[in-house]
């Protein structure tokens, strides 16, 4: 079959939701299907084919009839600015989307709602539409402060989502706790379907087997968190942790390996606490899985997380993991077992589960093992892709 997977985000991959766009399309290849991916590079909108970056021609402006997001004076100034970008946003990709051909695809995968409101509004009828939701956006908005419950906003964002969800033939959601969160939010989850990201696992396994520039310390073990430098990822509760950990134990060095809107406020945090040589902070970089080989304990000190595919690859590898126990992670990683949990934002907790591990070998070999042999049987490419497949054939035998 023809596949297309859009999203109004940027491609190639940033961040997991770029990741599991990569993930879905390559395994499609794997299974025979053709994949076309259009996406936003640039401020400019392509068609991603067999690795080719083909610019969609824009050939038509305006709404056609798409009803617009905004309500003047609803909420707060900042929330307006963000239902304007959403406006915007959505604008910029009905200009791409009405320069396409629909009709050559037989199943629309959308990455994010907005994608998924104007690809329903112009797809043809016969063609099915599955969303992937990588996020409640009214709960998000809540998080951020943008709304409260019961208010004007709260319910222009809900009843937008709500909508979004109920026109789409399924709904795929990467873990049960962002499907309570639907739940919780009042959005209909009748017809969402739970499929776990899944990793390329044998393509996962060479890249950790690639040169890297970075060498390891002797004698000391290695702690490493990988992932976007942002608040929600709960970086400066790792760094608050490392201080009181430096004060306890020696032997060890921390690799914080991203970049983000956090980067300066962490170096400034690591700065203030003194822990010098102790953490380093590698930037973004390409060689995650090589880095990976060299460490040996993981941690994800997420205060709000998913599914994330930072730790599913730390899985693979088989690290020993001291993860957050929020949202989705609790649903990878079971306690004593898989890794350590500690409450999120509790640096004395997490200082108290690194020095665990540091100071017992054995503990941190057994999770070890435990934690590839989990990772292998439910994170791999393989088992995601036959869920995915089983929805594609059930929305195109009722379209």
């Amino acid at each position: 079959m023809r596949v297309l997977i859009a999203t109004i985000f940027s491609y190639p991959p940033r961040g997991g939701l770029g990741v599991y766009m990569e993930h879905l399309a390559k395994g499609l290849k794997q299974q025979g299907h053709q994949v076309d991916i259009l996406g936003r590079y640039n401020d400019h909108y392509y068609i991603t084919r067999e690795n080719r970056r083909i610019p969609m021609k824009i050939k038509k402006k305006g709404t056609n009839g798409l009803s617009s997001f905004v309500s003047n004076g609803m909420g707060s100034k900042l929330l307006q600015a963000h239902i304007e970008k959403m406006q915007e946003n959505t604008m910029n990709f009905l200009d791409a989307i009405q320069s396409l051909d629909l009709k050559q695809y037989e199943v629309i995968h959308a990455q994010d709602i907005i994608s998924a409101r104007v690809l329903k509004h112009f797809k043809p009828s016969l063609v099915p539409l599955v969303i992937t939701v990588h996020g409640c956006v009214t709960a998000e908005y809540y998080y951020y402060g943008l709304i409260s419950p019961e208010t004007a906003g709260w319910k222009l964002i809900s009843a937008f989502e709500s909508d979004v969800i109920r026109q789409c033939d399924r709904i795929i959601v990467p873990s049960n706790w962002l499907l309570e969160i639907y739940k919780k939010c009042g959005i209909p989850t009748g017809n969402m379907k739970v499929i776990h990201n899944g990793i390329d696992i044998p393509s996962f396994q060479a890249q950790m087997n690639q040169k890297t520039d970075l060498k390891s310390p002797s004698n000391e073990k290695i702690i490493i968190c990988t992932g976007r430098l942002v608040e929600s990822k709960g970086q400066h509760c790792l760094l608050d942790a490392l201080a009181k950990l430096k004060k306890q134990r020696k032997g060890w060095v921390c690799w914080i390996a991203g970049n983000g809107k956090t980067e300066r406020a962490l170096k400034k945090q690591h700065e203030q606490l003194k822990l010098g040589e102790s953490v380093k902070f590698l930037g973004r970089r390409e060689d995650i899985p090589a880095l990976l080989k060299q460490t040996h304990i993981f941690v994800i000190p997420s205060i709000q997380d998913n599914y994330p595919y930072s730790l599913a690859e730390a899985q693979i590898a088989g690290k020993s993991i001291v993860a957050s126990r929020v949202g989705g992670i609790t649903e990878m990683v079971m306690d004593e077992k898989t890794g350590l949990l500690f409450p999120p934002g509790d640096s004395n907790e997490l200082c108290n589960q690194l020095k665990k591990l540091l100071d017992h070998p054995d503990l941190q070999q057994r999770l070890s093992r435990e934690t590839k042999e989990w990772g292998r049987k439910y994170l791999s490419l393989d088992h995601m892709m036959r869920q995915v497949l089983e929805v594609y054939h059930e929305v195109l035998k009722t379209s």
